[in-house]
C-alpha cells in the first residue's frame, strides 16, 4: 500500500461516522490527524500508517496481540423474526488494513465470482439478481420451472475458518498472510464487560467479510446445474425443471454442511411457475421441511417483488411507513424535518423499489403514494400546496425544487436505469435465455417514455438514472414556465441557479447557525414555490401587500435588509480572516461618492498588490422595476445592481480591488459575487481547512438570504401583531 493510496482512501472512502472498538479510536480521528490542516505532523503519521497497513498485510504482527487486535467489540442487533444479529465492531486499523485489502482485489475477485455470485464487487448485484430472476420466471411459466429461494442460517458465522483460508490462500493469496493471522487462531469478542471467544466463521463487520464467505461457498455453488444460479451473499436463487433444482438441492444441503452451513429451512421458499405435481412437492418438502409453498403475489427477492402481483402491496407497506413517519416529522423544527422527508423518509426510502419493479403500471397505487408525501410536505412545511406547486416542489433542489419527488416522475425512469444498467449482467447470469431478450416491462416501459413530452431525447447513458432525471425534470420545468405570469417566469428562471438552492443543502443545525426557525423556512418555501406567503393586508408603510408578500422584499420600512446586509458582511468578514486576510468591516476615512462607507476592506493586499474593498447589496428579484430584466434572464437585477455599485465607487477603484457583492432575494448571486465565494474557498483549502468550506459558505450566505427575506415580509404587518421583524 503506497503513501498515495492510503491518502486517496482517507479522503474518499473511509465513512466518518464509523464507529470505534476498545480502544476508542475512530476512523474520523485519523482523517482528522492526516488532512492538511496537520501540516507535516499529518503527512509523517500519514507515512506510518501507511507502514502500518503493509506490515499488517504481510502477517507480521506478534501472534500474542492478535487476538486484541483482531478482536472486538459486540453490538447484538435484533432481527425481524426475534432472532439476533451480532456486529463486530473492530479495530480501525485492523478495518483500515482490510479495506484497503478488499480496494486492492475487488476487480479480480468480481470476475472470478461473477456471474454466480453478485454479493461482492458487483455494482447493482441486487437488482441484476432480482431482474434475472424476473425474467427467468416469465420464460419459464410454459416450461413448468420451479424456483427456490434458499437461506442459509448464522452463515457468516459459521463457516469453516479452514475453509476460508484454504480458498483465500488458493485465490487470493497476497490477502492470506493478514487473514491467516485473523482467523487462524481465537480472537477476544467484548460484550457488555464479558469475553466471547471467537473461534469460527467471520466477523459480521470485517469489510473482507463477504470476500471470505463467497470464497467458501463458491465451489459448490458453481457446481449446481439449473439454468438460474444467483447467489447474493447467503441468499441464493436457483430455477429450473423440479427435477434439475431438487438434485442441485441434494447436492447442496450436505455440500455446505461440511463447511458448517445449514439451510435455514424456515425461511427457504418456492416457486412453481407452471403446475408442480404431488410427487416433486412432497421430494422438496422432505428435503427441506417446513419450505414456504408462494403465489405470485407472495414472491419476493432481496425486498423487491417479482411479479406484477405483489407491487401493490409493496406500494402500500412504503405509504403505511411514511404516515407513521409523519406522525414523528410533525414534532420537530420545521427545518430539521423538511431535511429528513427529503434525505431519509421519502424516496431514498423507494428508490430501490422503483428501480426493481415496474411500479409505474400502477397508477391509482402511485397517486396514493403521491398524495401521502404531499401531505407530509405540507404538514411538514405549513403551506398549501396547489398542483403547479406542488409539481415544482417535487423537482430535484438542482431544478429549482425541494427536492420531495413524486413516485410518478422516478418510478418510470429509476426502472429503466436499473434494466440497461444490469441487462449484460443478466444475460451472463441467465445465458439460457440468450443476450438479445430484454427484460421483463423494458419494452412497455421504453414505449411509455416515447409517448412522453420527453420520448422525442434520450439519454447518452441509459445507465445513468440521473441522466433520464434530466431530461424528464427539464420537460416538467417547461410546462412550469409555459402559460406563468411575468413574475413567476422570474421566479421558475431564479430558482434553477444553483446558489439559489444552497440553503436546502444545509444541514440544519442551531450550533452552526445553520437552523431555519419554522417561519423563516415557510416563507422560503413559498417564495421559492410561489405560494400563499400571507393574506392581503396594509404594509406599515402604506401600501397594500398582495398574498405572494413580494412587497416586503423591497419595503424601504421594513427591517429585514439591515439583518440581511450586517449576517452577509460579517460571513464574509469572518471567512476573510478564516483565510488569514486581515479585514475591518465598514472601514473609517474612505467613502463613495455619496459618502457612505463601503463594506469591507482587506488590511492586506488581495491581488495584484492592491486590498480587496466589497460591497454587499440585495435586490429584490420581484420588484417592479426589475420585473422586465429578471423575467428574461435569472440574475439580471442583481448584474445591474453590481453595475450601479462601480459607478458608486469609481473613484476608489483606481486604488483598490473593488468587488460588489450583489444577491437577490429569490437566491441568484452576481457574477463577482461568486467569483469572490469562490476564491474565498480555495484560500480556505489551501489553509487546511474543509475542502467544503466554500460550499459551506454559499450555503449561509443563502441562509442569510431567506431570513432577510421573512424578517422583510413579517416586518410589513403593523406593530402588536407579530414579533419584531428580526431574525
Amino acid at each position: 500500500m503506497t503513501f498515495t493510496e492510503l491518502r486517496l482512501y482517507f479522503l474518499c472512502g473511509e465513512d466518518n461516522g464509523s464507529a470505534s472498538s476498545l480502544d476508542g479510536l475512530r476512523p474520523q480521528h485519523l482523517k482528522e490527524l492526516t488532512s492538511a490542516s496537520a501540516g507535516d505532523s499529518g503527512a509523517r503519521l500519514l507515512e506510518v500508517i501507511a507502514r502500518l497497513c503493509n506490515f499488517l498485510l504481510r502477517g507480521s504482527l506478534n501472534p500474542e496481540v492478535c487476538p486484541f487486535l483482531y478482536g472486538a467489540s459486540l453490538c447484538a442487533l435484533s432481527k425481524s423474526d426475534g432472532g439476533v444479529r451480532p456486529i463486530a465492531v473492530g479495530s480501525t486499523f485492523r478495518r483500515l488494513t482490510a479495506k484497503l485489502g478488499c480496494r486492492a482485489v475487488r476487480t479480480g475477485m468480481t470476475g472470478y465470482l461473477q456471474p454466480k455470485q453478485v454479493g461482492f464487487g458487483t455494482a447493482q448485484g441486487c437488482e441484476a439478481a432480482i431482474h434475472a430472476t424476473r425474467s427467468f420466471v416469465f420464460t419459464g411459466e410454459a416450461a413448468g420451472a420451479v424456483v427456490v429461494k434458499v437461506d442459509i442460517k448464522n452463515a457468516f458465522n459459521s463457516v469453516e475458518r479452514d475453509v476460508i483460508l484454504k480458498e483465500v490462500l488458493n485465490k487470493v493469496p497476497s490477502l492470506y498472510p493478514f487473514l491467516h493471522q485473523c482467523y487462524h487462531k481465537t480472537s477476544h469478542l467484548y460484550f457488555n464487560g464479558s469475553l466471547v471467544s471467537s473461534q469460527v466463521g467471520a466477523q459480521q463487520g470485517d469489510p473482507l467479510g463477504p470476500l471470505v464467505f463467497c470464497l467458501a461457498i463458491h465451489g459448490i455453488v458453481t457446481d449446481l446445474a439449473s439454468p438460474l444460479n444467483v447467489w447474493y451473499l447467503d441468499d441464493g436463487t436457483i430455477g429450473g425443471d423440479p427435477e434439475v433444482v431438487l438434485a442441485d438441492l441434494e447436492k447442496l444441503v450436505p455440500a455446505l454442511r461440511e463447511i458448517g452451513l445449514e439451510i435455514n429451512s424456515g425461511k427457504c421458499e418456492l416457486y412453481a411457475c407452471g403446475a408442480l405435481s404431488e410427487g416433486s412437492l412432497e421430494s422438496f418438502q422432505s428435503l427441506i421441511p417446513g419450505i414456504k409453498i408462494l403465489n405470485k403475489a407472495e414472491l419476493n427477492l432481496l425486498g423487491a417483488p417479482i411479479f406484477p402481483e405483489g407491487v401493490t402491496s409493496a406500494l402500500e407497506a412504503k405509504r403505511q411507513a411514511l404516515v407513521l413517519a409523519q406522525r414523528h416529522l410533525t414534532q420537530l423544527s420545521a427545518h430539521v424535518a423538511l431535511t429528513l422527508l427529503r434525505n431519509c423518509f421519502s424516496m431514498p426510502r423507494m428508490v430501490y423499489l422503483l428501480r426493481t419493479a415496474p411500479t409505474w403500471l400502477f397508477e391509482d397505487e402511485v397517486k396514493q403514494l403521491d398524495d401521502t408525501i404531499r401531505g407530509a410536505l405540507e404538514s411538514v412545511i405549513n403551506v398549501h400546496l396547489d398542483d403547479p406547486q406542488w409539481c415544482q416542489a417535487a423537482l430535484p433542489v438542482r431544478c429549482g425544487g425541494l427536492g420531495v419527488r413524486r413516485v410518478h416522475d422516478v418510478g418510470l425512469i429509476a426502472f429503466l436505469a436499473s434494466a440497461h444498467g444490469v441487462g449484460d449482467l443478466v444475460a451472463r447470469i441467465l445465458p439460457c435465455n440468450g443476450g438479445g431478450v430484454p427484460l421483463p416491462f423494458v419494452p412497455e416501459a421504453l414505449a411509455v417514455w416515447s409517448l412522453s413530452g420527453a420520448g422525442d431525447r434520450w439519454p447518452v447513458d441509459r445507465a445513468r438514472q440521473r441522466q433520464w432525471d434530466d431530461i424528464a425534470c427539464e420537460r416538467i420545468g417547461g410546462e412550469l414556465v409555459s402559460g406563468a405570469s411575468v413574475a413567476d417566469v422570474a421566479r421558475l428562471k431564479a430558482v434553477v441557479r444553483p446558489e439559489a438552492g444552497a440553503w436546502l443543502h444545509a444541514l440544519p443545525s442551531p450550533q452552526l447557525g445553520t437552523l431555519l426557525d419554522n417561519d423563516s423556512l415557510r416563507i422560503a418555501v413559498a417564495l421559492r414555490l410561489g405560494c400563499k406567503v400571507c393574506e392581503r393586508h396594509r404594509c406599515v408603510c402604506g401600501v397594500m401587500v398582495e398574498e405572494d408578500g413580494h412587497h416586503g422584499l423591497s419595503c424601504q420600512r421594513c427591517a429585514g435588509r439591515f439583518s440581511r446586509h450586517h449576517c452577509i458582511n460579517g460571513l464574509i468578514g469572518r471567512a476573510m480572516v478564516q483565510a488569514n486576510v486581515p479585514c475591518v468591516l465598514e472601514p473609517p476615512g474612505l467613502s463613495r461618492s455619496d459618502g457612505k462607507r463601503p463594506d469591507g476592506l482587506t488590511l492586506v493586499p488581495w491581488q495584484r498588490g492592491r486590498c480587496l474593498l466589497w460591497d454587499a447589496t440585495c435586490v429584490s428579484t420581484f420588484a417592479p422595476s426589475h420585473l422586465g430584466c429578471t423575467s428574461r434572464s435569472a440574475g439580471a437585477a442583481a448584474e445591474n445592481a453590481a453595475r450601479s455599485k462601480h459607478l458608486k465607487y469609481s473613484a476608489l477603484e483606481p486604488t483598490y480591488d473593488f468587488v460588489p457583492f450583489a444577491v437577490e432575494t429569490a437566491g441568484p448571486w452576481g457574477a463577482e459575487a461568486k467569483s469572490l465565494v469562490w476564491e474565498l474557498g480555495r484560500r480556505l483549502r489551501d489553509r487546511g481547512c474543509d475542502p467544503r468550506s466554500g460550499s459551506y459558505l454559499v450555503q449561509q450566505v443563502a441562509l442569510a438570504i431567506q431570513r432577510g427575506n421573512a424578517a422583510g415580509i413579517m416586518g410589513t404587518f403593523e406593530p402588536g401583531t407579530t414579533r419584531n421583524g428580526g431574525f
